[in-house]
């Protein structure tokens, strides 16, 4: 909600350089890749519910406060704050999603809930260019924080644990308290406190997961450089508008809708196409589900991705009508999207228990690019031109991405035999 409000920042805190500006943007994204890795574990202990609870009011006190802040220094350590526990939660939620769908059923359910968070950083820079227009920066914040108010309400009136182990591990309370029987157990016993040592290893199993598991590292590196360049997009788009279409902020703003518009076609294709194709492969193998049934869909959004950036890219350097950049930037805002829910649909099919840890995994490289490459974008674009900097990101779009669903598709099932976090071998071990 904020990228519009640049210039006003810039002059009000008396930001010299640009890359100063980008880095109080930036930030948000570091602490929106650091929450998750640190954090999401802790659901895997005390169950979903608490730990969503806990983030989202944090969120809101720690985003209220970035409203009052009266300096650079304020506002990015206040915005870092508020990223870092506000990320859990998208983690959290993909456990909240693993735990209560079937598999053929997911397909939806990811497409939904993979929409809504995209959709943020659409509306808000809308909200946002009015608001900076005609008010101020500041209620960018604190509206935000009233709408999560009412949203964290109805999660305290309607949200109910979902983690099967903290169920169980309720049942077992309570059957101790009616029938008096002490030795009754679960077998992921959460009756005892963890130790340091526990709580530790639980903190560092997505890193852990991040440096040993092959898949999460190739899915991590594609979805990474994606939202990477999405950051960039979405910091320089008002930038575009008003310095190069001579646009007013509050209609630069504007704009952002055509974001949304490929955000909610890719999510429309998701849930479309998803569990329908996972559906026909299962039933071609006996009825029996793979995670590499959710591939077929990623390849759209692979092919989608680089066609969005090289349109978008070539009508802004040639300054061509309005809409021929929003429709660019719409087919790769699809292809994200596509990608996002996609990947995410396969690494929870994939880790099942440990879904959390390894969607923490991705997220956490997918912010560390988030944050540096608005750093250095601005500058492509100034030294290349709209055309050719978005150009030499599409080619590494297509190198990176193309090639993927295929490695994914070929080799997937045999990492999948390998890995001791995977669904596979918790299954496995169940005696």
């Amino acid at each position: 909600m904020l990228a519009p409000a640049s210039t006003i920042l810039r002059q009000e805190f008396s930001i010299e350089s640009s890359t100063g500006l980008e880095l109080v943007f930036s930030i948000y994204n570091l602490g929106y890749g650091l929450g998750p890795v640190l954090l999401t574990p802790l659901s895997e202990i005390y169950g979903r519910l608490p730990l969503l609870h806990f983030c989202s009011i944090t969120f809101l006190v720690f985003n209220t406060g970035a409203g009052f802040a009266r300096s650079a220094l304020q506002l990015g350590a206040l915005r870092f704050s508020s990223a870092f526990v506000g990320s859990t939660m998208l983690s959290i939620g993909s456990g909240f999603l693993g735990d209560s769908f079937a598999l053929h059923e997911f397909g939806t359910a990811a497409a939904v809930y993979g929409l809504m968070p995209l959709l943020g950083p659409v509306m808000g820079p809308v909200a946002g260019s009015f608001a900076a227009q005609y008010a101020s920066w500041r209620w960018t914040c604190w509206a935000l924080s009233l709408t999560g108010t009412v949203l964290q309400c109805f999660a305290f009136l309607f949200l109910r644990e979902t983690y099967a182990f903290t169920i169980l591990q309720k049942k077992r309370q309570r059957l101790i308290r009616e029938t008096g029987n002490k030795h009754l157990y679960v077998a992921h016993d959460l009756a005892k406190a963890p130790s340091r040592k526990a709580l530790l290893s639980l903190a560092i199993r997505p890193l852990k997961l991040l440096a040993t598991q092959p898949l999460a590292q190739f899915l991590s590196l594609y979805l990474a450089f994606l939202t990477g360049v999405a950051y960039v997009i979405e910091y320089t788009f008002p930038l575009l508008w008003t310095g190069r279409y001579g646009e007013s902020l509050g209609i630069a703003g504007l704009n952002y809708i055509a974001i949304g518009i490929g955000f909610v076609l890719g999510a429309l294709s998701c849930s479309y196409l998803n569990d329908r194709v996972y559906k026909s492969l299962s039933a071609k193998n006996g009825g029996i589900g793979k995670p590499e049934y959710r591939i077929p869909v990623m390849v759209l959004g692979a092919l989608l991705a680089p066609i969005g950036l090289f349109c978008y890219g070539w009508a802004a350097q040639a300054r061509a009508y309005w809409i021929l950049p929003d429709i660019g930037m719409a087919i790769y805002a699809m292809g994200f999207v596509v990608c996002i829910v996609n990947t995410h649909m396969y690494i929870v099919d994939y880790y099942g228990i440990y879904a959390a840890s390894a969607v923490a995994a991705v997220s956490f490289a997918q912010s560390i690019f988030g944050f540096l490459l608005p750093l250095f974008g601005p500058a492509l674009y100034v030294a290349l031109g709209y055309g050719w900097g978005n150009s030499i990101m599409g080619f590494v779009a297509i190198i990176i991405g193309w090639p993927l669903p295929a490695l994914l598709w070929r080799y997937g099932s045999a990492l999948q035999q390998r890995s001791t976090y995977s669904a596979r071998a918790q299954a496995s071990a169940v005696p």
